[in-house]
């Protein structure tokens, strides 16, 4: 007999590049206790990787492992469940055909989550594992996840995340594409090293930190690589000497790999991702100065069954995410040249217009950081460019990994950036082709918003000050206080009125007080 439904057990689903993954959890007494876990092998990161889709025998093998987990899930009762998935899926030519058969044949939708998403969860979570130690590991580190297909690189300062990258690399990948040509030479570890040094080594961190103090690793390979290593974990972490490392990769150099899985007693699929994760793990030591690895045990379900069962760390997590990617899009400003005090201008006045016109923008707080985020980095076409550097500023843009933030929304980043008091969006420009309707009617919306927050500075002398906003029938009003030479702002901002009230009926509307003149 199934158990009754309960909205304090939730299961995640994680379709990954090696094997499918299902933890049942349920909320006990304010905490998560796991019920059960599951784990079925099936190599889809292989096919992807080499033939760019998932056969339909796959398919269906996928298919009936998630008929099992289902039917696994109705026995606990389950009231809540989450399905994602990451490089295999995300990466796959026919992802679409395989999540829409998953849905008609298991009833199940399927997240495809973006590298961002997936590494920002995972990131998270690290984080929230170390907060209260003490010592070395709450300075400045490198944090990064090491997947099949892809290495997240983000660099911490101690407070904030700072720089953040994907790279389209991982342990499986890197073996997939690579290991023909191991049959080809007897050095094959320096054809891995300088591969490597061809995609990372291009890495800039930012350059106040040169190398950073703390290496902080997880992956799918490291609880093997710390159990052959003989470390043990210890509150929640293991922590593995760097040397140990090179020690371990340097003696697989030179075993023939049908000898590694019998040293170290290691099925098939693990010896053949084992060589390339110390190969990724020992370059990543390069960018720091630690003797050791730090590996909290964390994984991509653990944020995920937490904002399931305590819906208040939902909006820790997104609170986690604006911090965080606001400090990146600041880093990343600083590299081009950019005024953080114009930008900072501009981002407070945006803010509080976005906010007092929420009831007619119908727009969520993820928008409201996109607008932010604008703000920041509007500026950073000038560093390539005078002469277009607003199509500079956009090409830049959408291109820039930006902590928590997904490829859509840097590109509608970009867009609300590329705009000012001369150009407006037209749904006609070659430009929006590709975009959405409802993504054509976010930019426009916040992009009437930025150009009015971007004309009250102008001069880009911060000469308003005490800026207030409020609706009034059909007013917005601005009012705000200068004893200064305001002429080039006012008329930025009478360019800017048309396009307001056109997407919103609204008349906005500067009134400047002089505070000299008002004693």
């Amino acid at each position: 007999m199934n158990k009754k439904r309960s909205n304090k057990t939730a299961a995640v689903i994680d379709i990954g590049s090696n094997q499918i993954k299902m933890r049942i959890s349920q909320l006990k007494r304010g905490k998560i206790e796991d019920l059960d876990r599951l784990e079925y092998p099936l190599g889809l990161g292989h096919e992807v990787f080499t033939d760019e889709k998932i056969s339909f025998e796959s398919l269906r093998e996928l298919s009936g492992i998630l008929r099992g987990y289902s039917s696994v899930m109705a026995e606990y009762g389950v009231a809540q469940c989450r399905v994602v998935a990451t490089t295999a899926l995300r990466e796959a030519a026919n992802r679409s055909y395989v999540v829409d058969q998953l849905k008609i044949q298991n009833d199940l939708t399927v997240q495809i989550l973006e590298d961002d998403q997936e590494k920002t969860l995972i990131y998270s979570e690290i984080l929230n594992s170390l907060k209260n130690m003490e010592g070395k590991e709450k300075q400045d580190a490198l944090i990064s996840y090491i997947g099949a297909g892809t290495i997240g690189f983000s660099v911490y300062d101690g407070k904030r995340m700072i720089f953040s990258q994907n790279i389209p690399m991982g342990a499986l990948k890197l073996h997939d594409m690579l290991g023909n040509i191991q049959e080809q030479t007897e050095d094959f570890s320096t054809v891995v090293q300088e591969y490597l040094d061809s995609i990372i080594g291009h890495i800039s961190i930012p350059e106040n930190m040169g190398l950073v103090s703390n290496l902080i690793l997880t992956g799918n390979e490291i609880e093997l690589i710390a159990k052959i290593c003989g470390v043990e974990p210890e509150s929640g972490k293991y922590v593995i000497q760097s040397k140990l490392l090179s020690d371990l990769f340097g003696h697989i150099r030179s075993l023939p790999r049908e000898k590694i899985s019998v040293q170290y007693g290691i099925g098939e699929d693990s010896d053949e991702l084992l060589y390339s994760a110390l190969a990724i793990y020992i370059r990543l030591v390069e960018f720091t100065t630690s003797e050791v690895i730090i590996a909290p045990k964390v994984e991509l379900w653990d944020a995920l069954i937490r904002q399931m069962l305590l819906p208040k760390s939902g909006e820790e997590y997104f609170e986690h995410v604006r911090v965080n990617a606001i400090s990146c899009a600041q880093a990343i400003a600083r590299n081009y040249d950019c005024d953080p005090e114009h930008a900072d201008n501009i981002r407070k006045s945006a803010c509080k217009i976005f906010d007092k016109m929420k009831g007619a923008h119908g727009l969520d707080h993820r928008k409201r950081l996109l607008l932010e985020l604008a703000a920041i980095l509007h500026e950073c076409g000038h560093y390539v460019t005078a002469k277009q550097h607003l199509r500079s500023t956009f090409d830049l843009i959408k291109n820039i990994d930006v902590y928590g933030m997904t490829d859509e929304e840097m590109l509608l980043t970009a867009y609300v950036s590329s705009y000012n008091e001369y150009d407006v969006p037209n749904f006609n420009d070659i430009e929006f082709i590709y975009l959405s309707q409802k993504n054509r009617l976010i930019v426009s919306k916040l992009v009437a918003i930025f150009r009015l927050a971007d004309a009250l500075d102008k001069s880009q002398k911060q000469k308003l000050s005490e800026i207030k906003v409020k609706l009034e029938n059909d007013r917005l009003l601005i009012t705000a206080h200068s004893s200064e030479n305001v002429i080039l702002e006012k008329w930025a901002f009478e360019q800017c009125c048309p396009f307001f009230k056109e997407v919103f009926g609204y008349n906005p509307e500067l009134l400047i007080k002089n505070p000299m003149i008002s004693r």
